[in-house]
């Protein structure tokens, strides 16, 4: 697995492009592309890695993954082995360059087309922007020619609008710190990671995916993520509890053991570490309507 230029289906003279996904699992290899990706999960499960994020996602949520950020949406196995279950997804990619025409360096769209051109980070928007955009990017589906565009820019405006509201999920460093050649080395690591995370996996088994001394591979990925390994790997299997926690069928003894843990108590500072609340504080917090 290596971080694939992605070649979005689009003409030279189209700014944008609207797809809708229904597969039995979103398309799993870790990619780029250069258009600004908008994003709703209608349906389908899985873990999200976006730079250095790596977190959950579920139907309700939209994201927006900024231009030639890394990024691949890994829908969990339970869910598309299962028959008759379908991922589902809304996706709008706008192509930034193809934009900077005359009509965005007018007064009353330069703001907010500055906005996506240097947009470079990972975000997710929450309710009631969530289910805002969600119809949006529905609506622009439904409609065809100048119409279409108006929505876009609706959507467009929408975002920029709420912009402060968001939430980052990674600031974009990806683009700076890994070079073109080393995208197959992490690409490696990182599959590893998602396919045994449930395990035990030491430094010298990662190093040696990555076809390098223990030593090396600690300073490569310090250097190429901005975290250790092992957090890396602990922010993995946190993200896996939380997934197990909405399920309500284990015991946090039974989910700490499915997802790596050895020891309750590791698995209970980590959780906290992670989530900023304890796995009783989160397991609450899912009670609530």
């Amino acid at each position: 697995m290596r971080i694939i230029p992605f070649k979005i289906p689009k003409t030279r003279n189209e700014f944008y492009h609207y797809q809708i996904d229904r597969l039995k699992c979103f398309y799993d290899k870790l990619h780029q592309h250069p258009e600004v990706q908008i994003t709703y999960i209608e349906k389908g499960r899985g873990t999200l890695i976006a730079g250095d994020y790596t977190g959950r996602f579920a139907p309700g949520d939209v994201f927006i993954i900024g231009s030639s950020l890394p990024h691949v949406f890994k829908s969990d196995e339970n869910d598309h082995l299962q028959q008759n279950r379908l991922s589902v997804g809304y996706s709008l990619y706008i192509d930034m360059k193809a934009w900077e025409q005359e009509f965005w360096k007018s007064n009353d769209t330069l703001a907010v087309a500055q906005f996506f051109h240097h947009c470079y980070q990972a975000y997710q928007c929450h309710m009631p922007l969530a289910r805002q955009l969600a119809c949006q990017l529905k609506r622009i589906g439904r409609v065809s020619g100048f119409k279409r565009t108006l929505e876009i820019l609706g959507l467009l405006d929408m975002i920029y609008e709420h912009r402060e509201k968001m939430h980052m999920l990674s600031d974009g460093g990806w683009l700076k710190i890994i070079p073109e050649t080393e995208d197959t080395r992490m690409s490696r690591i990182i599959r590893f990671t998602l396919e045994a995370y449930h395990r035990p996996i030491s430094l010298q088994e990662v190093a040696r995916v990555a076809n390098l001394s223990v030593e090396a591979f600690c300073r490569y990925f310090k250097t190429h993520t901005r975290k250790t390994y092992i957090s890396f790997l602990n922010e993995v299997r946190i993200h896996h509890a939380c997934r197990l926690l909405a399920e309500k069928e284990f015991t946090f003894s039974e989910i700490a053991y499915q997802v790596g843990f050895s020891n309750l108590s590791y698995f209970n500072r980590i959780f906290k570490r992670v989530t900023h609340k304890t796995p009783g504080e989160y397991a609450l917090m899912l009670e609530k309507p």
